[in-house]
This record gives C-alpha cells, structure tokens and sequence, in this order.
C-alpha cells in the first residue's frame, strides 16, 4: 500500500518547510513534488536532497508556460504563447521548449507542465487568454506540437492542458467550476484539435481541468455547504446547477484514452482550485480522480486526508490504481532514459574486476564512505544501505578524486588494511581516480565510477546489483 503516494504531487515553494516535504517524501512515499514561485538554487537543492531520500526517483514539476522564469524569478521569463505564435514562427515555440527545458533540468525539474493546448475561442476568457497560443485551433496545434518537441528533445517531460479545452470560458476554474457548452462534434472541430497534435508529437503527460462538458458527462455536481478557498471567491461565485468537472469524469478521461487513444500520464488539475473545492472534500476528490483515470492527484489542499481516503478506496475495492501505477513508473522511466546524463553514466561505469563473483551483489553489506573532500555520497548511500550486522560483503566507496590545491590523492591506510586482510569480500567502487586500484592489492571487486556526480553515484551502484560488466 505505500505506493498509493506515488499518485500524489504535493506543493512546494520558497521558503518552504522542508522537513514537511521528507515527511511526505519517506512517510507517504508520494510520487512528486510541483514548484511555484522560489529562487532557483534553492530549488536545485531542496530538488536534489529530496531525490536522495527517496526510495522511488520524484517527478519533479512547475508551471513553466512562459519558462522556467515564469515560477523561477533568477532564470528567464519568456513572452507568453499568444506572443510567440504572434511572430508567424513555429520554431520559437520548439526553441523556448528546448530552453526551458534545460533550465528546468538544470535545477532538477524534469516535468515541465506545459504548452498550454487550449484554444482561446472565448474574448472575455479571464484565465487562459494570452497563454494559449490563440483562436485557431490548426495554428495552436501547430505551436503546441512545436513545444511539445523542444521540451523532450532535452529529456525533460511536456504536458498538454487543460483537457478537453479551457479556452471558450468566462469562468476561472481557480474560483468556480466552468461550463463548456458545446457539441461533442464542435470540440472534434476546436478544442480536441491540439490535443491530437500534442499526442501525435509524443506529449508525455495530459492535464485534465476543472470545467464542466455537459455533452459528455451531464452527471449533476454537488455543492459543498462549507469549504477552504484558496482563492478568496465569494461564496455567490460557486457554480451551481452544474456538471461532473473533467477531471472527475470517466466519460471526459475516456474520450482522451479511447477516443484520442491516448495511454500516457493523466494528471489533474490542482485539487486545491475553487472548480473543485466547491463541489467535494479532498478525500472524496482524490478517489474520484483516480477512479475517473487519472493517474496523478496534484496538489491537493489536504495531501494525508486524500491518501487516507485513497488507501481505504483501494482496500474496500471502490478502485483499483494498477493502471495509474503502471503509467507513473512509465513516466518516470521515460524521463530517466531520456536522460543524456544518465545514459553517459551507465555507459561510463565499468567493472574492472570480479575475481570472486560477488556481482550481482546478493548479500547483506557493511558500506565503508570514505569522502576527504566532504563530497557527499548520499545517492550511493541510499541505493545500498547496509545491513544491521557486520554484513558478507564489504562496499568501500571512496570519493578519492584530483582537486585542484589539495595535493596527492591518497588512500588512506585503513583502506588498505580493510582490502588487504578481506580481499575475498570486498567491492571497491572508485568515484574518482581509477588508478586507486594498484594500491588496493588483490581486493575482488573493483568498479571505476570515475566521478562523484550523484549520475555516477546511482549508475555505479545499479551496476554492482545487476552485475554487468
């Protein structure tokens, strides 16, 4: 049941508490993490410490719309969609892709929640407008497409919103629900259009909003006697008479899935957003959600109370989230194969002995750190925790690498006492010089990361318990 957390994406921000998030992190084992505004060193590194306590990899998001200056203030912000598209020039939507991309990878974001797919048919729409990339449904798909394919050209992940289309609205979804009154065939001719063009560029992930489509789902929605507003809407603003919100409906997620045969990550909306709020808890929201076919809850406004109410929703069989599953681990495994670093890691890590075939390693562990220049070593840390006793095997991790000033790279003593009187059980893994080797005598195992990049760190220490060469 720990993996129920991996279906939620909690809220983090400048300043944040960060202990609140490695709460949620090795408590609720939850999938992700989505930025808002904050100065990007200190997301790089609340990034990377989050990644490091983490028994599975975070899906790491933000808003970048605009780019990675658009939640990031230090890095750069661009002119928004309806500006780009404005110039006649497809390929600086693919190029702002691109840029933002390595921005946001830079600081350890890989989930880029953007283009925005809506078509702004509606004037006085008051919450996408200059975010889309305009009225014409063919045009706005091709920008989409364009972004679409800078993004992930880096490695980063892009996510199509906000499906089926926000952009013939007056209502801002953040303060009550909106309705989209229209045909199922005028959202084949419209709204739909950018969607199948995201698609067809390989878009990684979908966002379904807070709107209504009564021609697809005209389930009445309940309205809330009470409920926490995020954003300060007068309790008159709650949309009433209304239908099932998009991102509750199995009729809307199975338009994407079936109809736009579409089998990549679904997320929702933010669950804290007025066109949800106003209609149900976050419990009963999450579960819903899930149960519709999303595959991510993002941001609910009560994280513990939503993975209670999804837990026993599991456990009394209301849902079942093996698919949900499935598509996160997909997800996840997609962004770390498109990882260019990653990929030179794993190709770079070699294996220069195993007299004794202690790879694949199978045996309980006493890990030995040695790090003279405080480098940290916590991936390799995490990836192979030891055992409780002494252990069968001995793992050195020895971060002895070439600093400029610090002088000779030297083993230190103990170290060779270790592998000398234990040669038969010892794995030595260099994240530094390779020629430590001669100084380590006829110790069995000795695998060369070259580095102590935390790439290195994790493609070392998957090598030693896969046992390839």
């Amino acid at each position: 049941m720990d993996d129920i957390g991996q279906l939620f994406v909690v809220d983090a921000r400048g300043g944040c508490n960060v202990a609140e998030l490695e709460r949620h992190v090795r408590e609720n084992h939850i999938g992700g993490i989505i930025w808002f505004a904050a100065d990007s060193r200190e997301v790089a590194t609340i990034n990377a410490h989050l990644q490091s306590i983490a028994q599975t990899p975070l899906l790491i998001s933000a808003d970048l719309e605009a780019g990675a200056g658009m939640r990031f203030p230090d890095l750069d912000w661009w002119p928004p969609a309806m500006a780009i598209a404005a110039t006649g020039d497809p390929s600086l939507a693919e190029e702002m892709g691109r840029e933002t991309a390595r921005a946001a990878l830079a600081i350890g974001v890989d989930h880029v929640l953007a283009p925005v797919a809506d078509v702004n048919v509606d004037p006085r729409n008051p919450v996408i407008n200059t975010r889309s990339f305009g009225e014409d449904p063919h045009e706005v798909a091709r920008y989409v497409a364009a972004f679409v394919r800078g993004v992930q050209s880096e490695g980063a992940l892009a996510c199509a919103k906000h499906f089926p289309g926000h952009g013939d609205t007056h209502i801002d979804s953040h303060r009550a629900l909106p309705v989209l009154e229209v045909t199922r065939e005028r959202l084949e001719q419209i709204e739909l259009v950018p969607f199948r063009a995201a698609i067809e560029a390989g878009v990684a992930s979908v966002m379904v909003g807070h709107l209504a489509v009564p021609a697809i789902d005209d389930t009445p929605v309940p309205v809330r006697a009470s409920f926490e507003n995020a954003y300060a809407i007068e309790h008159e603003e709650v949309t009433r008479g209304g239908t099932m919100p998009a991102t509750l409906s199995r009729r809307v997620i199975d338009l994407l899935r079936r109809d736009l045969a579409y089998d990549g990550l679904v997320v929702t909306d933010a669950m804290d957003m007025g066109g949800l709020a106003a209609h149900f808890d976050p419990g009963e929201a999450a579960v819903r959600a899930l149960e519709a076919g999303c595959d991510q809850v993002l941001f609910s406004p009560d994280p513990d109370a939503a993975i209670a109410a999804v837990r026993l929703a599991v456990q009394t069989g209301r849902i079942e989230i093996e698919d949900a599953l499935r598509r996160v681990r997909a997800a996840k495994e997609r962004r770390r194969d498109a990882s260019a670093p990653r990929r030179a890691a794993e190709r770079a890590v070699r294996v220069v002995r195993d007299t004794n075939h202690l790879l694949p390693l199978r045996s309980s562990v006493c890990v030995i750190a040695v790090s003279p220049h405080d480098d940290p070593l916590d991936d390799a840390l995490h990836a192979l925790p030891p055992s409780r006793d002494d252990g069968e095997v001995i793992v050195l991790l020895l971060a002895l690498r070439p600093k400029s000033g610090a002088g000779p790279i030297v083993v230190p003593e103990e170290i060779k006492r270790i592998a000398r009187e234990h040669p038969q059980r010892t794995i030595a893994i260099s994240f530094g010089s390779p020629y430590i080797l001669a100084e380590l005598g006829e110790v069995s195992t000795f695998v060369c990361a070259w580095g102590v990049q935390p790439v290195l760190q994790r493609a070392a220490i998957a090598r030693v318990k896969e046992g390839r060469p």
